[in-house]
């Protein structure tokens, strides 16, 4: 994960899933990660899970999000840029 992100540019603002077919279904996935690791959190406050499914889901949504950006990057595809709307 760490290799792949230093490959990439530096953020600056969030970015939104998109750039590309590729580079979005590893958003989605991600998506997908982060609703299991929310569920998961809550299962833990009643069972005793211990710490590393949690650590790992949380990992593996950090990796689809480098893979994703990474995606997006070979495919010379912009990545969509969260633009705040000015008031």
């Amino acid at each position: 994960i760490d290799a792949l992100n230093d490959s990439l540019p530096a953020l600056t603002s969030f970015v939104l899933p998109g750039g590309g077919n590729a580079s979005a279904h590893f958003h989605l996935a991600r998506t997908v990660c982060r609703r299991g690791e929310r569920l998961l959190v809550h299962l833990g406050e009643q069972e005793d899970l211990g710490e590393l499914p949690v650590m790992y889901l949380n990992r593996l949504s950090d990796a689809l999000f480098v893979f994703g950006r990474w995606a997006a990057m070979k495919d010379q595809q912009p990545e969509p840029i969260w633009q705040p709307a000015s008031t």
